[in-house]
């Protein structure tokens, strides 16, 4: 796809240090509107990590983030959310105990009754779930639990919408419809995605960034990434 020369997020020099060991180490990063941009790395790279520190969830050691003109380094968690950043993680975040419509509706509890149901609706028949509208949410497999999580992200009517590892548990069929779904968010928002599922990665992401011990090794597009001999060595081995 043609992405639109005009930059949503960037960081500048973006650091996090634990008791001495540096997770995040001097990143400057930029992702433009409309653009879905995988982040891949080993594990322990740093990339949750780095996601943390651009929603607000950890605060960094050093370094700024700027977010649709706007310098939000120094903004609590909601509101970078109401700033327009939406955030999913490894971990589902869903409340068992509500039903599926009432998992939504907690994500958008600010809106009007009247649309609020209308988005509900909206994205659960865009994730597949609209025949699971009325079921408790700890009964769904983890994989609709997951694709729940994405509904709530994708109400929210997100700028940014981040993804950690959005696939994990997901069937190969519900993994064809999510490559569908992100391929269609990308018309309206941009797309952050943590993705060890490469398949997933070559295929819909328009830039890779290569994370590895904090600092970028690499980044463009999916040939120059498969061909890097950098991130063969540190991430993709024989996937390439």
């Amino acid at each position: 796809m043609d992405i639109l020369n005009d930059e949503l997020l960037y960081t500048e020099n973006l650091s996090k240090n634990f008791q001495g060991i540096t997770a995040v180490d001097k990143v400057n990063f930029k992702i433009n509107k409309n653009e879905i941009r995988a982040l891949i790395g080993p594990n322990g790279a740093g990339k949750t990590t780095f996601v943390s520190l651009l929603c607000g969830r950890i605060r960094a050691s050093k370094g700024k983030v700027f977010f649709n003109g706007s310098d939000i380094s120094n903004l609590p968690v909601y509101k970078r959310i109401s700033s327009g950043i939406g955030y999913t993680f490894q971990i589902t975040a869903i409340f068992s105990n509500l039903t599926v419509y009432e998992n939504v509706a907690l994500s958008i509890k600010n809106r009007r009754d009247k649309e609020k149901r209308s988005i509900i609706f909206e994205v659960l028949n865009k994730v597949g779930l609209l025949d699971r509208v009325s079921q408790r949410s700890g009964d769904l497999s983890y994989g609709h639990q997951r694709l729940l999580e994405l509904a709530m992200g994708m109400a929210q009517r997100p700028k940014l919408l981040i993804l950690d590892e959005p696939t994990q548990g997901l069937s190969d069929l519900e993994i064809e419809n999510f490559k569908k779904l992100i391929k269609d968010f990308s018309k309206t928002m941009t797309v952050l995605l943590i993705e060890h599922n490469m398949d997933v990665v070559m295929s819909i992401a328009d830039k890779i960034t290569v994370l590895h011990f904090g600092k970028i090794i690499s980044e463009g597009d999916k040939h120059s990434i498969q061909s890097d001999p950098l991130v063969q060595k540190a991430y993709l081995g024989d996937q390439c």
